[in-house]
């Protein structure tokens, strides 16, 4: 058996966690440069559609309607932690699955009442989060995923729906359109319709053969798992990051090489960071540029790679190996929007093979410097000690004018917590020469 645990509204519940004054209220959270709308509260879902600009709804934020929030993927990520810690509590084998999505294993568990173990889960994630979820209990991911999806539909469900104690299993799935089985996207789904199948009890009673010759394996695993049978058992472990990307707009249109640089160093360090933290080393890297896809004139993009003579995380040698490609890529002449960079032929930082003609460096020194720099950044704030490539005041941020506090993560966002004063002296229960404690 396995539970889909689920997060509702993951974006703007984090946003709710620690404001409880908009509880109940409308809640948007915006795509990276206050784009457009990637997450709604439930009040939220009648007012505004996914993907509507924040022009579209300013005029409905302005006047408090709606409350929207700049996308904080370090709150997001440090509250997905805190869930993800929360239901090891309740299975030994926990596959984290998205930022917002677990699934657990509840083999075994055949004395426990399956539905109401899913409300202690969903209750206990609450109390000790703040995050409302929802569970879906089924034999196999793939309906455990579906079971999760209906139990957000159904207010009278409670958030939870355990798909073996369904009385008529079929007529369920005869309901739920066949896109939101999982692994079905837009084409899969249109290839499908042609097929005559619209809904999950028909490709449920698919033709094994037809459905394998005409996607492959992948497909009839799927079908066999709409039967019951398990063809993905959980992983717990990770499977081992194949690369490293980080990616962000410019707040405006960027015509400048020197701007350009500098987010590009910016990128690059945030991309060793995250190297450091995973324990690995990159082979190759990659600087790519564009221009925005929305002007039909002046289109530009353009990538440029390296082969690392020796593979690295170390921030200033993939800065200064980025500072070239920017330089090679860059075109005078366009307005660009975005910047990348691409860490590929990752390995384990402690399995590096070693290069004959490769310069010799003094690894272990440069090892200590990056681990005394990320340990003043994470007790100070984020680029206390940075490098100079990244510049001081860089022009061509983000627009982030919705931003929250990162409450969990730095100590100068922590939570307010305000004490009330009482007009007249308090209960003698609670006076300081009481004996009630």
């Amino acid at each position: 058996m396995f539970a889909l645990v689920d997060c509702n509204s993951f974006f703007a519940s984090c946003e709710k966690v620690f404001r409880p004054a908009l509880e109940g209220k409308p809640v948007v959270v915006l795509s990276n440069n206050d784009g457009c709308v990637v997450a709604r509260s439930p009040e939220a879902k009648s007012l505004v559609a996914m993907q509507a600009t924040l022009f579209s709804i300013q005029d409905l934020v302005n006047r408090g309607t709606i409350h929207a929030f700049s996308s904080n993927p370090i709150l997001y990520r440090d509250m997905s932690r805190r869930v993800i810690q929360t239901l090891q509590h309740f299975s030994p084998e926990v596959e984290q699955y998205s930022i917002d999505e677990a699934f657990l294993g509840l083999h075994g568990f055949t004395k426990a009442d399956l539905g109401d173990y899913g409300q202690k889960i969903r209750t206990t994630v609450k109390q000790w989060t703040g995050i409302p979820v929802s569970v879906g209990i089924a034999k196999t991911k793939t309906l455990a995923k579906l079971a999760a999806h209906e139990a957000k539909r159904y207010p009278n469900l409670n958030g939870v729906l355990n798909f073996e104690a369904l009385a008529d299993p079929n007529a369920v799935l005869a309901s739920i359109d066949v896109g939101e089985v999982w692994g079905i996207g837009r084409n899969l789904k249109a290839k499908l319709k042609a097929m005559g199948i619209t809904n999950v009890l028909q490709l449920k009673n698919a033709d094994k053969t037809r459905i394998k010759k005409k996607f492959g394996v992948l497909g009839l695993r799927t079908v066999l798992e709409l039967r019951g049978t398990p063809c993905f058992p959980m992983e717990p472990v990770a499977s081992p990051k194949t690369m490293r990307i980080v990616s962000r707009s410019f707040g405006h249109l960027v015509t400048e090489l020197s701007d350009i640089k500098e987010a590009v160093a910016t990128y690059t360090t945030r991309c060793a960071e995250k190297l450091r933290a995973d324990g690995l080393v990159a082979g190759q890297f990659t600087v790519s540029m564009r221009t925005s896809y929305y002007r039909p004139e002046n289109q530009y993009s353009a990538a440029r790679s390296v082969e690392l003579d020796q593979p690295t995380n170390d921030t200033a040698v993939l800065i200064h190996e980025a500072m070239r490609l920017a330089e090679a890529a860059f075109t005078p002449g366009y307005e660009y929007l975005k910047a990348k960079v691409i860490a590929t032929e990752l390995s384990p930082a402690g399995e590096v093979q070693g290069n004959l003609f490769a310069a010799p460096a003094d690894t272990k020194k440069r090892d200590r410097l990056m681990q005394a720099v990320d340990s003043l950044n994470r007790k100070l704030s984020p680029d206390a000690v940075k490098f100079g490539a990244m510049g001081l005041k860089p022009t061509w941020a983000m627009r982030s004018d919705y931003f929250s506090q990162r409450y969990t993560t730095h100590w100068g966002e922590l939570p307010t917590v305000k004490v009330m004063s009482y007009p007249q002296p308090l209960p003698s229960v609670l006076s300081s020469d009481s004996n009630a404690f």
